[in-house]
């Protein structure tokens, strides 16, 4: 699993820098269009997350990652051939759908693969592994990439979906893991719990709102609001943002494992707190591009740099306690429903980074961010969330 999730993260690191710019410089939309894609593209996985959360229980998370990977390949392959904003809607659509069965069926696996007091560390080291791809596909990106020449950002897209194959590959290679039998599945039937059980859970559901508002404010900015404000207010060229986005991965490839060892020692909801504190950090350094652009590139790497720390006190925490939380019967639930955390904030920031950057209120986007990371620090900080198991 944790080879296939770098190897697979190789083909986003082509495109991550890149999605936004394709459609806006290259492409032609608005600014306001490009962002409403990106958002649009997580309201299509929200609208069928739950069907994926009933099917991974159901049949197991195997069979619905093969089918996801398939689609998601066959999506961002179609965005090299996107023309048009009607294309690029329909494209979008398919992506979406490989990625909201992908996430929660990448999680169940990785779940059961790994006994319980375990999993914050694996967790951990396959973010670490998942960045390290990316990392290097960020750097091949920004030697192919040219903001004239259509073709190079087609070809990004193109490696990306034959990613998603490479993954499918070792996937198979699990053999049972991840698939439920035909008693099994008749006995998960006749147990009592649905989409019901989950929100009735009001521990889940009061971390799973702190955890939608913290994606939220940081990282649904990424893709919209930090490439528009590093180019067009901190003055830098795309193939830049290539470099920032190398410097946070491999931070987080060289540095994740020992965060792991540290967080054992912290309370989760402390960890929680300050990792959104951090990201109020990191965006403070982007507004500071803003202002000293003598040294655009050296605070927007900066910025990135610091976010890397938020994110490896975040990636171990969310997936563990919503698997502890997870009765094994709706790990599939829950598991979606994670993944619905970020695709509602994936909704919403895009949208209204695109809206307000494209009448240029770049400050007022940028305080509110960090407003709002400083309240949800506090907030955090009160959650009440399980322990940690024991490791025996």
């Amino acid at each position: 699993m944790l080879v296939g999730i770098a190897l697979s993260a190789l083909g986003n690191g082509l495109v991550l820098p890149y999605t936004f710019i394709y459609f806006h410089n290259v492409r032609g939309f608005p600014t306001a269009v490009a962002g409403l894609i990106a958002s649009y593209g997580a309201l299509a996985s929200l609208a069928i997350s739950p069907l994926v959360g009933s099917l991974i229980d159901k049949w197991g998370p195997k069979p619905v990652l093969l089918a996801s990977l398939i689609v998601s390949s066959i999506g961002y392959c179609g965005l090299s051939l996107v023309k048009t904003i009607p294309m690029a809607f329909f494209v979008t659509t398919i992506c979406a759908i490989g990625q909201s069965a992908m996430w929660p069926s990448q999680n169940a696996i990785s779940t059961e693969l790994t006994p319980e007091p375990l999993r914050e560390r694996i967790y951990g080291a396959q973010f670490a592994m998942l960045n390290l791809g990316i990392g290097i596909g960020g750097l091949v990106s920004s030697l192919v990439v040219t903001l004239d020449n259509a073709r190079t950002f087609e070809l990004l897209f193109i490696g990306d979906g034959l990613s998603y194959l490479v993954y499918l590959v070792t996937v198979l290679t699990l053999g049972d893991v991840g698939r439920r039998t035909h008693s099994e599945r008749i006995a998960n039937a006749k147990l009592e719990g649905g989409w019901k059980d989950v929100l009735a859970d009001k521990t889940f559901v009061k971390f799973w709102i702190v955890a939608m508002l913290a994606v939220l404010f940081s990282y649904s900015q990424l893709e919209v609001g930090f490439t528009a404000f590093s180019t067009s207010v901190a003055g830098l060229q795309p193939r830049d943002l290539a470099w920032a986005y190398a410097v946070n991965t491999f931070a987080i490839a060289a540095f994740q494992l020992y965060i792991n060892k540290k967080l054992i020692l912290t309370k989760r909801k402390t960890g929680i707190s300050i990792a959104v504190l951090i990201w109020a950090v990191a965006w403070i350094c982007l507004a500071a591009s803003g202002v000293f652009k003598s040294n655009a590139l050296i605070l927007v790497i900066g910025c990135q740099f610091i976010f890397a720390f938020g994110e490896m006190i975040w990636s171990p925490i969310l997936p563990s306690i919503v698997n502890q939380l997870a009765p094994e019967h709706l790990r599939g639930r829950y598991n979606a429903a994670g993944t619905n955390a970020w695709q509602i904030s994936l909704i919403i920031g895009p949208t209204l980074a695109g809206i307000l950057l494209g009448v240029g209120a770049h400050w007022l986007w940028l305080t509110g961010l960090i407003t709002g990371l400083l309240i949800l620090s506090v907030i955090a900080s009160k959650l009440k969330l399980p322990d940690r198991p024991i490791t025996k």
